[in-house]
């Protein structure tokens, strides 16, 4: 098979030309630099690309990418990069790239990838993690990848998509990246929870009302329908919808206009919906509580936000993440959470799931100030019950306690031989007797007592 690679740094070049050689490849090798290079790889009747995300300061191989599928939409494409972040992912499934090539890299992982395009496909590439580069939604590449290949998709039309997932799974983060990845990026993202709306308000505020249109519309007032323009709305705990509501928001959907109440001529609605639920649809449609038209109106394309037990392999990556918002945003100074914490974290059932997680973490960096969290920080009782530690536990968590503090290890050191030559003169008050007991000379203690201002005179 003819491959290019496009990558900037020579070595890793050569080496990956080297392998697919060996493998019986035909290998064509660029550095990103060269003038017209989407018109020379298809001139070269390539029939895979690698290329580097990152080719140089000014030049990103997304760009190329996307150069490429415009003259040549059937070229496969892998990514390669040393940061597989959001954007990168959610860019590259709007592309219909799905193969990331994380660095650094074995010849395995290489082989894994690029075998499939020249026989018929076999297995998938092994769960790696994804550097966050900001995003609020983060976790492992083998939990995230198609989150992020079906969020590029919805990103990249205006079908109405439903995300599911249980409570504090992240369904407004999903569809915040709908929006921010999508043409209507420079328009408004407006939220509205479908179940703090009153059945009487619901078209008022969905669509808006005249003034005077019933006893309190003392003034005219602009709907979110209306508010949103051309950009997404994002119809939270659609689940909760009474069946006047759910009709009312079918025709809606099916006719692409609205009136605001009172009014006496229809408005087009110009943005996209997004909606998320909690609960299981199917089951309200079978117990006829939910409308099935509205339901594949509303499901044209489906997102499955996974629950925190699902993705506990997540749960380091996600403290560390939640670490790093809490030192910014309370003002701590967090190092990180012990092996037992993360352990333990790992192990609770977080029926909050990931909200709950973040609320907890929150707290234990409030209760902790600075340094290494520990069980004992968080407010919960699986984590914070303690228990009667050996007299060396405690002493491992008082130097754990001045590490973190980053005290001078000297002066732990020093600290600790005053502690214990103390605790020594305590139990065995004697110089001649103590200087036996430790195989040392009475001069030589005297002067480590005196040092240490333990020692009197009239001792």
């Amino acid at each position: 098979m003819r491959i290019a690679i496009v990558e900037d740094q020579a070595d890793i070049r050569y080496s990956v030309t080297k392998i697919l050689k060996r493998h019986g490849h035909e290998v064509i090798g660029f550095n990103g630099s060269e003038s017209e290079l989407a018109q020379t790889i298809i001139h070269a009747k390539v029939q895979l690309l690698i290329l580097d995300v990152q080719l140089g300061v000014n030049y990103n191989g997304i760009d190329l990418a996307k150069e490429l599928k415009e003259q040549n939409s059937d070229l496969p494409i892998i990514l390669m990069t040393a940061y597989t972040t959001a954007q990168n992912m959610i860019e590259a499934s709007k592309l219909g790239i799905q193969d990331i090539l994380k660095k650094p890299f074995d010849e395995e992982s290489l082989l894994e990838l690029v075998n499939p395009y020249s026989q018929s496909k076999s297995k998938q590439k092994d769960a790696e993690e994804i550097e966050d580069d900001g995003e609020e939604f983060v976790g492992s590449f083998e939990t995230m990848k198609e989150i992020y290949r079906r969020i590029g998709l919805a990103a990249n039309n205006d079908l109405s998509v439903l995300i599911h997932g249980e409570t504090g799974t992240g369904k407004e983060l999903i569809a915040a990246l709908i929006h921010k990845n999508s043409h209507r990026a420079k328009h408004p993202f407006i939220a509205v929870n479908c179940a703090a709306i009153p059945i009487e308000l619901f078209e008022s505020q969905l669509f808006g009302h005249e003034k005077g249109a019933f006893t309190d519309a003392g003034s005219q007032h602009i709907g979110y329908a209306e508010q949103v323009g051309e950009g997404t709305l994002f119809l939270d705990e659609i689940g909760e919808l009474e069946p006047l509501a759910q009709s009312k928001l079918l025709r809606f959907l099916e006719t692409r206009e609205f009136r605001r109440v009172g009014g006496l001529k229809e408005k087009p609605f110009l943005g996209r919906i997004v909606s998320a639920t909690n609960i299981d649809l199917e089951s309200k449609i079978a117990a006829k509580q939910f409308r099935e038209d509205l339901y594949f109106r509303l499901a044209m394309l489906s997102i499955e936000a996974p629950s925190l037990r699902e993705r506990i392999q997540d749960i380091p990556i996600l403290t560390k993440h939640f670490i790093s918002q809490a030192n910014e945003r309370l003002h701590v100074e967090i190092t990180g959470a012990d092996a037992a914490t993360l352990d333990a974290l790992a192990k609770k059932r977080w029926s909050g799931n990931i909200r709950q997680l973040r609320n907890a973490i929150f707290g234990a960096c409030l209760n902790r100030q600075k340094g290494v969290l520990r069980a004992e920080d968080f407010a919960i009782q699986e984590l914070s019950q303690k228990k009667t530690l050996s007299w060396e536990d405690q002493l491992e968590d008082v130097l754990k306690e001045a590490i973190d503090s980053k005290t001078n290890l000297a002066d732990i050191q020093e600290r600790l031989n005053q502690i214990w030559l103390k605790v020594a003169w305590d139990a065995q008050p004697n110089v001649t007797r103590l200087a036996e007991s430790l195989k040392t000379s009475r001069l030589t203690l005297r002067k480590r007592l005196k040092e240490a201002k333990i020692y009197k005179e009239d001792s």
